[in-house]
């Protein structure tokens, strides 16, 4: 009798730890799950101009095919060529990206807000494809997308300052890696076979150490039309071809995969 119920214990014991471990890994599963999702980047539409209109068009289409589920897809500017007051340009755009199936969120670029037209396309962005900064949550990764034109260019605009407006939404933000979107990045850019020169080295400075001082894993940026990489400090920067086939470039967009803390892409270049 006593051999008989301790066999029983032991299987219960067993099953138990069996249920115990299973609730576990599905549990790590669960959790695998909320670390890995995908979002897409496409820049430097720069509808206006051109077949940029038809070959947005098209890749809205492909990225609405993507076999993997995209949460978000982020435009890093240049909208349109001719900047927001040209009407047709924009609401041309808005009804072509308003066909994606995932969200789009947008940051503006210098074809976008003309210096020289400052307060009236600012209000167009504001209306049309929302604020000059915004943070976005997706699981445990905060979003933020920034205007940092006066920034790149060294103009102030009235009621914002880039800097105090990304300090201050890096400071509610706690202990959760932060992806920073803008358009324009800070390096240096090569074309025509030379160099040519980045922002003001204070404002790259500063940039520079107010990202590194804080728990930014990634920059994303566009303007170059060419797919680049470097390093801010100790943070890499993500820069995208363009969606217009200017310069001679194959029109492309680029999906990012956000894994066990790690961020990667692949670009994908528009079907022929």
């Amino acid at each position: 009798m006593f051999k008989a119920k301790y066999r029983v214990e032991r299987r219960l014991i067993f099953v138990l730890f069996i249920f115990v471990i299973s609730l576990q890994l599905l549990s790590e599963e669960i959790d695998a799950d909320k670390d890995h999702f995908y979002f897409v980047q496409i820049s430097d539409t720069h509808i206006g101009k051109g077949t940029n209109l038809e070959i947005t068009q098209r890749l809205v289409e492909q990225i609405n095919g993507l076999p993997m589920e995209i949460q978000f897809v982020i435009h890093t500017g240049d909208i349109t060529q001719d900047g927001l007051s040209d009407t047709i340009s924009v609401l041309s755009a808005i009804k072509a990206l308003n066909k994606l199936d995932a969200p789009i969120y947008y940051v503006p670029g210098n074809h976008d807000i003309f210096q020289e037209k400052l307060e009236e396309e600012l209000i167009i962005f504001q209306e049309q494809f929302g604020e000059l900064i915004f943070t976005l949550e997706f699981e445990d990764v905060v979003f933020i997308g920034i205007y940092s034109d006066p920034l790149a260019y060294s103009f102030s605009v009235e009621n914002y300052d880039p800097f105090f407006e990304l300090e201050n939404a890096i400071r509610k933000i706690q202990n959760k890696p932060i992806v920073v979107f803008h358009h324009i990045p800070s390096v240096g850019f090569f074309y025509n076979n030379e160099m040519h020169d980045g922002w003001e080295i204070e404002n790259r400075d500063r940039w520079e150490e107010l990202l590194n001082s804080n728990d930014v894993i990634a920059i994303i940026a566009g303007h170059f039309h060419g797919g680049e990489q470097h390093w801010i400090g100790n943070i890499p920067l993500y820069v995208s071809g363009s969606v217009t086939n200017r310069f001679g470039r194959q029109p492309s967009f680029r999906v990012y995969e956000y894994k066990n803390g790690k961020l990667s892409y692949r670009t994908q270049y528009e079907n022929k």
